[in-house]
């Protein structure tokens, strides 16, 4: 297992290296032979070591054990579910890619090789899977960094001096969390001498509540919450596949995923830190759909609409700690559903530009009878993502609204209203551009469409499509077992 494991990092960054130099077709499909076997090993390794209830496997490196938890792999429901997000997305992206970065493109014609972007984004896909199977915050702390810096290169790509600045604003954000972050594993190891994800059970009250705060300053930074968020819609400068995969399955999941952990590895956090996380969650939400209203590329559009989403998230892991496990299974079931919704949406809108030149709604029009098979993907993914049952996020969405009733109280009624009303919001928004775009009188843009687009965009889309129907099945055998501090 700790080969197999091992391997998950390895075989990505493997790929990165073998991939920058090369320039014919095999520029294409060794980083898609790098990504599929990743897929395919961490698919192996979850039936192999498939977690039941609170049992997990942790495995050390035989020449770094310590006393203390510092290397080595970590497999549980919440790592196997973002094993599973990670790699699935991460493969369907580089085929995706192979197509996309061609001088076909009307949006943006890319004739350059490609072994520099391939290099970020495997690299990206191993980091990211170091998050997941890390067994402590100091080997999370080291990925967690490397995907800021592969963030900060992918969405520089274009190197014009939008995306230029766009990725130093995203560098400099996230890094700034990530000062948050080390100086909470700094205070965590002064006060325990460990690093493990349960040492804030050994904390006191006080004490854990600013390790707390600082792990949220981090989380928030790079989940592109309130206040830090402005960073994430000026990332739409990078290549839409990097979009898709920075939205549905890395660096911004990251973030949610590092506050999941803490929750389901320590009991002690107290009702005013849920509190607080939720009250900032929904903030989020309501300054997110609102920004829905002013955008015109699709593209911010679905980037403020992740924002909100990753509030969803935050929201239900903050339930979990105030009392609502069916809200802390909700929000973290929410990770998947979310993630095949939204890396359809940008996925499509890939395809829209690629195939008209614009990603503007103004501009777009009647696409539906021009390209079928991205506007069903496009259509599938907008119900998907605000919650239309039976399609996936319906079922998390639902469960973090019971979950806001279950805890009682004020807090939880007041913050479980605005969040449905911040649905209500977001599905009008999505029904009145999706009708723009894809009905009505065909416009300039897209009746230039091109009409035969490669397999290489239509059939990741396409099982993007199923997925959305599929992700809570996939998800919930592990999302059942979770609860706070179950894995001590």
């Amino acid at each position: 297992m700790i080969g197999l494991l091992a391997s998950l990092i390895l075989i990505p960054m493997a790929g990165a290296f073998l991939s920058y130099p090369l320039k014919s077709r095999m520029g294409d499909r060794i980083p898609a032979l790098a990504a599929g076997l990743t897929f395919i090993i961490g698919i192996v390794s979850i039936f192999l070591g498939y977690p039941h209830s609170n049992q997990y496997f942790i495995g050390q490196l035989p020449w770094l054990e310590t006393k203390v938890r510092l290397f080595g792999f970590l497999l549980d429901p919440l790592s196997s579910l973002m094993l599973i997000v990670i790699t699935a997305i991460g493969v369907l992206v580089v085929i995706y890619s192979a197509e996309y970065l061609s001088p076909r493109n009307k949006d943006h014609a890319y004739s350059e090789a490609k072994g520099g972007y391939y290099f970020w984004l495997l690299l990206f896909i191993g980091s990211m899977v170091g998050i997941a199977v890390s067994p402590s915050f100091l080997q999370l702390f080291i990925f967690w960094e490397m995907t800021t810096m592969c963030s900060w290169a992918l969405i520089s790509y274009h190197r014009d001096s939008k995306s230029l600045f766009s990725g130093f604003k995203a560098l400099l954000l996230t890094h700034l969390g990530g000062i948050g972050l080390l100086t909470a594993l700094a205070i965590l190891f002064v006060n325990t001498g460990s690093l493990a994800f349960n040492a804030l059970d050994s904390l006191t009250p006080n004490t854990r509540m600013a390790v707390f705060l600082l792990i949220l300053v981090a989380a928030w930074a790079k989940a592109a919450q309130i206040p830090f968020y402005t960073w994430l819609p000026d990332a739409m400068a990078a290549p839409t596949p990097i979009s898709a995969y920075l939205h549905a399955a890395a660096m911004v999941k990251a973030g949610v995923y590092l506050v999941a952990r803490v929750a389901v590895s320590n009991d002690g956090i107290s009702y005013a830190g849920g509190l607080i996380l939720g009250i900032m969650a929904v903030i989020t939400m309501i300054v997110a759909v609102i920004m829905y209203f002013v955008q015109d590329d699709l593209k911010r559009l679905l980037a403020f609409s992740t924002i909100g989403h990753l509030g969803y998230i935050l929201f239900g892991v903050s339930l979990g700690i105030m009392g609502s496990t069916t809200g802390l299974q909700g929000g973290i079931l929410h990770i998947i559903n979310h993630g095949c919704a939204k890396g359809l949406l940008f996925l499509s809108v890939g395809a829209i530009a690629y195939a008209t030149g614009s990603r503007s709604i103004k501009e777009l029009s009647g696409l539906g009878s021009k390209l079928p098979v991205v506007s069903m993907g496009f259509i599938i993914g907008l119900f998907a993502v605000t919650g239309v049952p039976p399609l996936s996020c319906f079922w998390s969405k639902f469960m973090m609204f019971t979950g806001a009733f279950e805890i009682g109280g004020v807090a939880g009624p007041v913050m479980g209203v605005l969040v449905i009303a911040e649905s209500l919001a977001a599905f009008a928004w999505y029904l009145l551009v999706g009708h723009k775009v894809f009905f009505g009188k065909v416009s300039e843009r897209a009746d230039t469409a091109a009409r035969n687009i490669s397999p290489l965009i239509t059939v990741p889309l396409i099982i993007l499509m199923a997925l959305c129907f599929l992700a809570p099945v996939i998800g919930w055998p592990f999302v059942q077992y979770l609860k706070i501090g179950i894995f001590q």
